[in-house]
This record gives C-alpha cells, structure tokens and sequence, in this order.
C-alpha cells in the first residue's frame, strides 16, 4: 500500500501538559492550534522541546496542547468529534481510526502529501507501521511512535539448561520444545520427566495472556493464519471460529492443561505482579510474551536478572504476521488552519519531532532509527524488525470491532486460560461468538456512530 500510494501520507502527533507555547513576531495573524495531548512523566518534557522548536520556526503559531491520558480518552475524542469541539489535531490509536472517521473526523491527508510541502513516504516510514494509519485506502493519520512484540527471555535459565537463546525463523513448536525442558517441579524434574510434578511447578517456560488483552492474542492469531473478520469488514463467520481459530486456541490452552508449561490466568491473577514479577524472580524462562518494548529500564534494575528479548515464532505453517500498537494523530476535518496544522503534524512525525521521541519509543522514521543505531541494537533491533512482519489489524475493516469482537473475544480468551477452561468447547464457543458477533455488527452500523458514543 505504501508505493502504491507513495504520495500519500499524514503526521502523527505528540504530547504536552496542559499548556500555551508561542513565540513573538510580527504576524499578520496569530493562529492557534490545538493539540490532543496523551504525555506524561518525561513525555511531557520531550514534547516541549519539539513544540518550542517548531514555534520557533513558525513564530506566528501558537501551540495550545489538550491533556486528554484519562480511562475513557477515546470515548471522550468520540464525544468531541460528533460534538465538533475536537482539537486541530486529533490523538488516535490505530484502532479507532474507522470508528473515529465514520463520525467525520479527519481530512484526507493525500492532498498534503501530494502537495509543495508534501514527501514521499515510502522514503521515510516503516511500511507496516505507515499502513496502520489508513482506513478504506485513504490515509487518515500518522504514527508519532508505535509498538511492536517479542518474548522477553531469561538468559540464565537458557544457560543453564544448555540450551540456545531463540533466533528469528524459531516456530511455536520450538517454544513448546524449549518451554518443556525449562518447565521444572520442586524436585528439579523438567516436564519431559515422567516423575514430573504438574502439582508443584517452581519454574515455568513460558507464561500466557491472562487477562484477555486481545491485541497481544491477536498477534498469536495472525501467526496461524486466522484473522477474525473478512477482507471487506462485513463478517466473522468462518474467520473467527475457523478451522486454524480452533486450532490455535486449543495449542494454547494446551500450553497450561496439557503440557503444564504455563501457568493459568487464574494463578497468574493470584501472584502480585504477576507474571512480570515472575519473570523477575526467575520462575519464568518465557515472560511478557507479546508485550512491546516497555520493560527495559524495569528489568534493567532488577538485580541478578539476566535478560534478553526474541523475535515472534511463526506459526505451524511458517507465517510470521503480528499485530502493532500505534498512537498517532490525524487533522481535523473542522481545522481553520489545514495548512499550519499539517505543518506541525509533519514536524512532529518526521525528522524534527521524531530525533526527540525515539529517546524512549520506537520511531517509524527509518532514517531517525538508523541514525541513533537502533536497527542493530539487540534490544530496540528486535522490535524495529518485527515492522516487515505487520500484518492488517481486524479492528481496522469494521468501525465496530471493538465492541462487537475485540470486547467479547477477550472475555472469552480470560475463561479459556482460567482454571475450569480445559472443560470449555472452544470450537462452540467461537461459533456462538462469530454469530454473536455478526448481529452485534449489524445492528452497530444501523444505529450509528453516535449510539457507540452514548453507551461508552
């Protein structure tokens, strides 16, 4: 899609507390632009240096950032744009672009792309991280920074065992072979051993999603070749409770009830910190599975702890697809000023802005992350690679997944992997889901977007 449309692109946008900076000048006009606002902690101080960088190249604007980080932010967005007191710019995730945009949100940004001040964006993006900010072939937004997976892994566990740390081209069997021998009883018996103890683990392989975080499963998903809704958005039946669905579902659940390698949701709940403190501890050789580049300086200062990450596995047939994070920003389709605020979209998702927040995100400007070394760091390198492997997020080809799907199949995925899931007939459930989720996808669209917003 990138090349295809190669003049066509937006800027994400960025973060600041609540408040004004402007520069002195002598302006004809002095234009205010505000800006969605999701910063915090040193996000905040990040975004000022690009913000007074940017006003001091534009004297005449004055930058005015809408702190917006609350539980219901994207309800509240919603809210904001059916009511038409969204700001200039427009903070998204890449899932509620659809949803976002059927409610009149963004201007196409093809025209400012395409324009004097425009680029070629296949010069500068990550292609799978470019491609999350279309909806229905048109660009809406643009990443300000994203996230990808990998498995976080515990080196001295690996070690000890004699067994090699995981390399790209590793599969899901493979993690179920490892997994078997560094799962381990009281008695120092691996899961191999027929004297192995499923009733006194002291050390698991690998941990599992215990909380229905879809996004995270979803990437598992893609690897066994099984999206959840059709290329044209319009159902899940056949998709969500497909023949690899099933399979996929059952492997995983297997991983606790079958081959005890992992703990259940239902331990993992039990355990304050969960399975990130676990994997601090050394009870896990395989933590944080599908979790972004969020626990460097955590695990950093854990003492003793010996740490690394892996790619994502493929699945069974060898495809290697996952899904990403993505926070960006799109411009308002109510904008007085189109012109100003693609110029600060483009200043803070090019070059300028992005030099400033790949300090502590990953950037999808190539150059920026050539530059600061990323691509060959064995941490971020991990993570910046797994961008050639994004696949089409399912959320992106209905305005009403979220509620109608990704809700309920969480909920779903939460009982499986609990204790009692192993009674559960996932191949039932996912069809009585699919059916469920169809109605609830019908029904969604004829009532409109403004109903979603009045039962957030």
């Amino acid at each position: 899609m990138l090349r295809k449309l190669l003049c066509v692109v937006g800027a994400g946008l960025l973060l600041v507390p609540a408040m004004a900076i402007s520069a002195q000048a002598d302006c004809a006009e002095q234009i205010t632009l505000r800006v969605d606002d999701w910063s915090s902690g040193d996000r905040v101080e990040y975004m000022n240096q690009v913000l007074e960088a940017f006003m001091a190249e534009n004297p005449c604007v004055t930058v005015v950032t809408e702190p917006n980080i609350s539980d219901d932010a994207n309800t509240r967005r919603l809210t904001q744009i059916l009511t038409g007191t969204a700001p200039d710019l427009i903070a998204t995730g890449e899932s509620w672009i659809p949803l976002y945009q059927e409610a009149g949100a963004f201007l196409d940004l093809t025209p400012f792309i395409q324009g004097e001040n425009g680029f070629d964006p296949a010069e500068i993006f990550y292609e799978g991280v470019f491609n999350q900010g279309f909806y229905r072939g048109v660009p809406y937004a643009i990443a300000k920074d994203y996230s990808t997976s990998a498995f976080y892994i515990n080196n001295a566990l690996f070690e000890a065992a004699g067994i090699p740390l995981p390399e790209d081209g590793w599969t899901w069997d493979d993690v179920l072979d490892i997994a078997l021998e560094l799962t381990v009883d009281a008695n120092g018996n691996n899961a191999n051993s027929p004297d192995f103890d499923p009733e006194n683990i002291v050390q698991y392989g690998i941990d599992i999603i215990p909380d229905g975080w879809w996004r995270g499963f979803q990437s598992y998903l893609y690897s066994w070749g099984a999206h959840t809704i059709s290329d044209d958005g319009t159902t899940t039946a056949g998709y969500l409770d497909s023949e690899n669905a099933v399979a996929a579902w059952e492997f995983y659940r297997d991983l606790v009830n079958v081959y005890h390698v992992a703990p259940s949701a239902t331990i993992l709940g039990s355990i304050e910190g969960g399975r990130t403190q676990m994997f601090q501890d050394g009870q896990l050789a395989i933590g944080n599975t599908f979790h972004g580049p969020w626990w460097q300086d955590v695990f950093n200062e854990t003492p003793n702890l010996s740490w690394s990450v892996a790619p994502l596995p493929a699945g069974p047939d060898g495809i290697r697809e996952s899904a990403v994070m993505w926070m960006g920003w799109g411009i308002n389709a109510n904008t007085e000023h189109p012109d100003e605020a693609w110029a600060l979209l483009r200043w803070l998702t090019t070059e300028p802005g992005q030099r400033v927040f790949a300090l502590k995100a990953l950037s999808a400007d190539r150059a920026v992350s050539e530059e600061m070394q990323r691509v060959d760091d064995p941490y971020w390198g991990v993570f910046i690679a797994e961008a050639d492997h994004l696949g089409q997020l399912d959320e992106q080809l209905n305005p009403y997944y979220g509620p109608c799907v990704f809700t309920p199949a969480g909920d779903l995925l939460t009982r499986v992997m609990s204790d009692g899931g192993e009674e559960i007939d996932i191949a039932a459930e996912l069809t009585a889901l699919s059916a469920e989720a169809d109605a609830c996808l019908a029904e969604a669209a004829e009532a409109g977007v403004a109903a979603v917003a009045e039962g957030s």
